[in-house]
């Protein structure tokens, strides 16, 4: 009995000094569910519902990136069910799970099928691509091209993707993107019956909340031989930086993938010419001018011309 009583003692303290580690990151969590929550609850008296819907499905993509990173417990399960919940529609949350832990392979970053979230084209498919296709992977290479086609286009990779598992996948597999499907549409339905809010206005703000997480992926990555080049480390404004919990100090997210968001910001104070010098000054002050340059400008050639 008295080692059972121990034991339980041993876990509620590893629990509680957990909570207490975390706490940063069980706070976000709490607020990014109970926002949407509020927010569809009164969405026909709060001012710009809208605009803050698409703010917190944005800042619900931010949270689920930090769980797919080991935080705030150290039971991964636990972490991919408080991350589970499907609100930003697009993909399953394991999908993006797996897809994204392939690519932290900093070896990898930016080549074409080996970096799951590369936009590069490789060279021998670039030369197969008809020209209107061409004309459409360049358009994909300014911000206002990211920003309005960018959540379609991962929809369509998605949904290719999802048809291509479900025909020859394992049953774990087809779990994965039967019961996303599902539970979305029932979080429609939800959405619908419940709160009475226009599914129709839910999933564009969802869409444009997938095109806000792509103007902070627009330009994460470049296509340099050294590894350590080509993950940038963007300066951007506090609200930004809330936002994205952080993920715009990207290289240093690279560099340290388990460490939590909230402690990224120091980490790079600290060693602020450690991390000029490694990733070879890619640096940005703030995604402001990724839209005076680079709104109607290609940042850069979609073709990958490896290393």
């Amino acid at each position: 009995m008295k080692i059972y009583q121990i034991e339980t003692n041993s876990m509620i303290n590893i629990v509680f000094n957990n909570i207490l580690r975390e706490w940063p990151t069980w706070v976000v969590i709490f607020i990014v569910y109970m926002l949407w929550w509020i927010v569809l609850d009164h969405y026909e008296i709060v001012p710009f519902a809208s605009v803050f819907l698409i703010l917190i499905l944005t800042f619900h993509g931010s949270v689920q990136h930090e769980l797919i990173h080991g935080h705030p417990t150290n039971n991964q399960k636990i972490n991919d069910f408080l991350a589970y919940p499907p609100l930003g529609l697009w993909c399953p949350y394991l999908v993006y799970k797996y897809s994204h832990l392939t690519h932290h392979n900093n070896a990898n970053l930016t080549i074409p099928d080996s970096d799951p979230e590369s936009y590069f084209v490789s060279e021998q498919r670039w030369d197969g691509l008809s020209k209107w296709r061409k004309k459409l992977a360049i358009f994909n290479m300014t911000l206002f091209g990211r920003f309005m086609l960018g959540p379609l286009w991962s929809l369509v990779f998605l949904r290719r993707q999802m048809f291509k598992s479900l025909k020859r996948s394992t049953l774990s597999d087809a779990f994965i993107w039967v019961s996303h499907e599902l539970l979305s549409l029932t979080m429609l339905l939800f959405i619908w019956f419940f709160f009475e809010v226009n599914i129709l206005i839910y999933i564009g703000c969802a869409y444009i909340a997938q095109s806000l997480t792509h103007i902070r992926s627009f330009y994460e990555h470049r296509a340099v031989s050294n590894p350590n080049h080509r993950s940038i480390i963007m300066k951007a404004s506090l609200p930004m930086r809330v936002l994205f919990l952080n993920n715009s100090y990207h290289f240093v997210h690279h560099k340290n993938p388990s460490m939590s968001w909230y402690r990224l910001p120091k980490e790079y104070r600290d060693r602020l010419d450690y991390y000029h010098d490694l990733n070879g000054n890619f640096i940005e002050s703030g995604y402001i001018k990724w839209f005076t340059r680079y709104l109607f400008k290609p940042v850069t050639h979609p073709k990958h011309f490896g290393f």
